[in-house]
């Protein structure tokens, strides 16, 4: 049998052991970044003609994960499970246009603010006169469950408040004259509005003195660190190199007045 010097035994396995940091290397950049959303929240994320997935979330985190080097890989909840799913790591991260907020902080950790947006009042003006907060006393209206819109209508004393699993079920019963007023995130409402003519949207910053302006970001778990520093990183690539210009055009048909920084 021939023997194998010592010296190329050395080499050999210094081969092998840089061929596994490469491969360990891969790995970390390549593969999916898995994360959830509800997609029924146009046009942040919802379903298309062909039922797929688009909106400016989804397409944001697509950018994203094209920065890391990744594929998008997306699951679908309700929006007031996301966080409990994201917790037992059910996938890795949420955009779902969801605001930060004290009490999310507390269960998890989010990435820089992507998107600012105002609180908005959509009603039918031909049965109901709207013009601030306070003209909702002695209404019901409809909100979606766990959302700040939910929040924000409890502040209001005299006001019944409807919760839906999804804001699309809402939507239908102020349609269908069940309810007199949705209160959900202007740009959600001016979007239904836009495709419903008899419907009309105000904007308002503040309810009941509490300051409504919200930030969105993305959502991790409180220990995944390098995950949120590198989806921090990512978005203000996107940023830099205009792709979150673009999808804000595309989407909302005008130049961003926020940018992520």
């Amino acid at each position: 049998m021939k023997r194998t010097s010592p010296i190329r035994t050395i080499c050999c396995l210094l081969i092998v052991m840089v061929a596994v940091v490469a491969m360990v290397g891969c790995k970390s950049k390549g593969g999916a970044l898995n994360w959830g959303t509800d997609p029924t929240y146009a046009p942040f994320e919802y379903a298309d003609a062909n039922n797929e997935p688009t909106g400016f979330d989804v397409e944001l985190m697509e950018a994203i994960a094209g920065k890391l080097g990744r594929t998008s890989n997306l699951t679908s909840g309700a929006f007031d499970g996301l966080l409990l799913a994201l917790q037992t790591k059910k996938f890795d991260a949420v955009c779902a246009a969801m605001t930060i907020t004290p009490d999310r902080l507390e269960e998890v950790a989010f990435s820089i603010p992507y998107y600012r947006a105002d609180m908005g009042i959509m009603y039918n003006p031909s049965k109901n006169t709207i013009t601030k907060p306070e003209d909702l006393v002695g209404k019901t209206v409809g909100v979606q469950t766990g959302t700040t819109g939910e929040t924000s209508a409890n502040l209001i004393g005299g006001v019944k408040v409807n919760s839906y699993p999804d804001i699309q079920l809402a939507t239908l019963d102020l349609e269908n004259g069940k309810i007199d007023a949705v209160v959900n995130d202007y740009p959600v409402c001016t979007t239904y509005a836009s495709a419903h003519l008899d419907l009309k949207v105000i904007n308002t910053t503040s309810i009941a003195g509490e300051d409504l302006t919200q930030l969105y970001g993305i959502a991790v778990r409180k220990d995944d660190t390098q995950l949120k520093n590198d989806i921090d990183k990512a978005l203000r690539e996107v940023v830099a190199d205009g792709t979150y210009a673009a999808l804000y055009r595309k989407y909302f048909f005008a130049e961003p007045p926020y940018l992520p920084e």
